[in-house]
């Protein structure tokens, strides 16, 4: 017999397994549920409650079966509903844990829990017309409750509806004072309504309502900085110039201000005539502020001609005397503009030479220290090694190195630049001995390790990372991924995938990824605190973060290369020579801290009640991944790609590999009309329609009545191409086409090998970097190269890097 409604007894009980879920007793709310269910077997509601205390003691599957059973039962239940919700969002299924709350809705429209819970889920899910949609429905039902009006603030902020959002808060306002708001959140609040009346274009109205909520503001700095930005969009320009003076008294270092404080003034960097007034104006700040590092490098990256060698003489002098190592690094920026690399250059080596000969710079009465000649090698080293010239930078570091031993910054550069001259081991030896300099600094030991791993030293850089991890930690290598070390776990990856080991590559990389998520999926427990807290200026801020977090370079080099490993391991069980995870024995146990291995420890903490063992690493060869659906796997991380980082052409290309592979070719044309509306000219395009115009021919599979209207669409877009077309343009542009020549087979394949022995020519020599070299080594090797053509590379690659020992 199905009942829907359980006695007063069972009720009770029913209650206090929902209140030891709460409390995370899970074993004992199983054994309640049961109790229920001996007497009312069909009870859906309980069954559902069961299924949720089975998910949560390592019986999944059993769990969302019994579920699903009970809803079976009763297809009406809120409850049962709410629970696979809530079991979902667990195993952050948040799609599927929407739809449930919409079926809980459906039994009960006005379920205010259940409307809050869709409205968190919907506002992580980015789906900000829903969440709308739903404060409205509970603002209706409940009023007088702050937090609902202040999410449907933020709803309508996300979907630039400010007019609407400052309804919402003005409607708020109106009503009865919320006592719960203390004088941070009072503050708090005030200052983003004032922000809606900016952003809604009413700027008067805000800069009114900014006076008028002055003394119940605690961010002062926020109100001044509002104040000043409204001052200059009303166009009361002296005003706002002394808000900015203010602004800038507070912090010299922000470019807000003193960009602001220039504007007042009628000027713009931007504009080339506005240059010379522009630098008048922040000389005079700069006596005002002579500590303001900023005010010294801000001219650098709108000057030009003598007002840039004028102000960089200024910089570099302050910095060469202070012995700011960073210089270099800070004016890298400026690179980019090929005059302004060259103009401070030929600054430094001026200010050698001055030493070298009179031991003084221009404007010095005195002599300098000798570490200033130092600094100015230490520049000099990394300006030529930028441009290549990598003999000539070593011989410029010695003399740093010479005249100061115990320095541990000149050791660094030698470093770098025997990394970038291609004697790996070289660098990792002087990285290694400039750590051992200062066994204390994190950062050189960071260095190390990066460098460590770059010359394939998984190990020894694994023993060198965890110097710095805590002694009390019991295992100190899963601590790495804990804190979240994402740039360690992602070098590691690539270690791993040079040594051709792509399990423990893909674990790595997979690490990395799920760190990603960690980092939006954080945020899906303070949707409700922010409103509650009313610091909505910053939930608005993280909310739009959240929409770029997969656009991040770590994330996107982690995904593409993982994607690349699947396709690699597609490739070779296509081609009948899978590949085999290797088994490394140390990784069988977990080192603890004295250096033992330990299957598991108790952690009292980590429920009420209840032990939890520190889990063993399972899988420490990554064998899980290379057994798992290599094509499902690299589809998923090429979709959240697509949708997170659809600006990168570098994303659209990797899509391609994947849906060819899956002879989706409808979806293939889409990845190249993307790549095509970000880059028309993208040295990739050609091979990839030559590709799908390829597979269309061959793949028999394919419905041919969809074969005529999709070559149709590919000759209207890009009519004749040629794989070769864009190979002449840049080293990386014939690396792109050879690539794609090599997937295309045939006759393109000795081609592709003719255009990759070119590499090492003169005519790539602009801008060519190792790891160009390298690749173009590898597509050789790709292309059934021999050993003959692979040592007259490897002669001609010498020639443009003759310190390399990779060749």
């Amino acid at each position: 017999m199905i009942i829907t409604e359980l006695p007063h007894k069972e009720q009770a009980l029913f209650r206090s397994a929902l209140k030891l879920y709460e409390t995370r007793q899970y074993k004992k709310g199983l054994k309640i549920s049961d109790q229920i269910l001996k007497k009312f077997p069909n009870h859906g509601e309980t069954l559902a409650v069961k299924g949720m205390f089975l998910t949560h003691l390592d019986r999944k599957d059993e769990g969302y079966e019994m579920i699903e059973r009970g809803l079976k039962i009763n297809p009406q239940s809120v409850i049962g509903w709410q629970v696979y919700g809530i079991v979902c969002r667990n195993d952050q299924k948040l799609a599927q844990a929407v739809k449930c709350y919409e079926e809980a809705l459906k039994a009960n429209m006005d379920n205010m829990q259940v409307l809050r819970e869709l409205g968190t889920l919907l506002m992580q899910e980015g789906q900000f017309a829903r969440v709308a949609e739903v404060r409205e429905r509970m603002v209706r039902l409940n009023p007088t409750f702050p937090p609902s009006w202040m999410g449907l603030a933020v709803a309508h902020h996300m979907n630039g509806r400010y007019d609407l959002a400052l309804k919402a808060i003005s409607t708020h306002e109106s009503g009865p004072s919320d006592p719960a708001l203390d004088k941070y959140q009072t503050s708090e609040l005030l200052l983003y309504k004032n922000w809606l009346l900016e952003l809604n274009g009413e700027y008067q109205r805000a800069l009114d309502h900014l006076k008028e909520i002055r003394p119940q503001i605690t961010d002062v700095t926020a109100w001044k900085e509002q104040k000043a930005k409204l001052l200059l969009k009303v166009d009361r320009k002296e005003a706002a110039a002394t808000a900015y003076q203010d602004l800038i008294e507070r912090n010299a270092e922000n470019d807000e201000y003193i960009v602001g404080y220039l504007a007042c003034n009628g000027l713009d960097i931007k504009r080339a005539d506005d240059q010379d007034a522009a630098i008048e104006v922040i000389d005079s700040l700069r006596q005002q502020f002579p500590t303001s590092n900023r005010l010294r490098f801000l001219p650098l990256t709108f000057s030009s001609g003598d007002n840039f060698v004028n102000a960089a003489k200024t910089l570099v002098k302050y910095a060469l005397r202070k012995g700011i190592p960073s210089l270099f690094s800070s004016t890298k920026v400026l690179y980019a503009d090929a005059a302004k690399g060259a103009a401070l250059g030929k600054l430094v080596e001026g200010f050698a030479a001055q030493l070298r000969d009179t031991k003084r710079l221009c404007d010095s009465t005195d002599d300098e220290p000798a570490s200033v000649l130092m600094w100015c090698n230490h520049y000099l080293a990394q300006h030529y090694d930028y441009y290549g010239g990598h003999e000539r930078a070593l011989v410029i570091i010695e003399e740093a190195i010479r005249s100061s031993p115990s320095t541990v910054e000149p050791y660094m550069v030698k470093a770098k630049i025997l990394k970038h001259a291609g004697d790996l081991q070289a660098a990792r030896d002087t990285m290694d001995y400039a750590r051992q300099l200062d066994l204390k600094d994190r950062y050189i030991n960071a260095k190390c390790v990066k460098y460590m791993l770059r010359n394939n030293e998984v190990d020894e850089a694994e023993k060198t990372f965890i110097m710095f991890v805590s002694d009390d930690s019991p295992h100190k290598v899963q601590d790495i991924v804990n804190f979240q070390g994402i740039w360690y776990l992602c070098e590691r990856a690539h270690a791993f995938r040079r040594l051709g080991d792509i399990g423990r590559a893909l674990k790595h990389y997979h690490e990395v990824i799920s760190t990603f998520d960690t980092y939006r999926l954080d945020q899906l427990d303070f949707h409700a605190y922010s409103v509650r807290k009313a610091t909505l200026r910053s939930y608005v801020g993280i909310l739009q973060w959240e929409s770029t977090v997969y656009n991040h370079p770590i994330y996107r080099d982690a995904a593409q290369a993982a994607i690349e490993c699947y396709m690699e391991l597609v490739d070779r069980k296509a081609a009948g020579k899978p590949f085999v995870p290797i088994v490394h024995q140390t990784d069988a146990k977990p080192l603890t801290r004295n250096g033992s291995s330990q299957q598991g420890q108790h952690n009292l903490s980590a429920g009420i009640g209840e032990a939890k063992v520190f889990d063993v690493d399972k899988d420490p060869n990554g064998a899980g991944f290379v057994d798992s659906d290599n094509l499902a796997s690299a589809l998923k991380l090429a979709e959240q790609l697509e949708s997170g980082a659809s600006a990168s052409p570098a994303t659209h290309v990797t899509a391609f590999e994947v849906h060819m592979r899956m002879h989706k070719y409808f979806l293939a044309l889409k990845t190249i009309n993307a790549l095509k509306a970000i880059d028309a000219e993208h040295p990739a395009l050609p091979s990839m329609v030559l590709r799908l115009t390829q597979a269309l021919d061959t793949d028999e599979s394919f419905a041919a009545p969809l074969k005529a209207p999709l070559k149709a669409q590919i000759a209207k877009a890009f009519g004749e191409v040629s794989a070769a077309t864009s190979a002449e343009r840049s080293l990386e542009a014939m690396l792109a086409v050879t690539r794609g020549m090599l997937a295309l087979g045939g006759n393109n394949v000795a081609q592709a090998r003719a255009l990759l022995m070119q590499a090492p020519e003169d005519k790539y020599a602009s801008g060519r970097m190792l790891e160009q070299l390298l690749d173009a080594r590898r597509l050789l090797v790709q292309s059934g190269a021999t050993e003959d053509e692979l040592a007259a590379f490897g002669t001609g690659a010498k020639k443009a890097f003759p310190l390399a020992t990779c060749f």
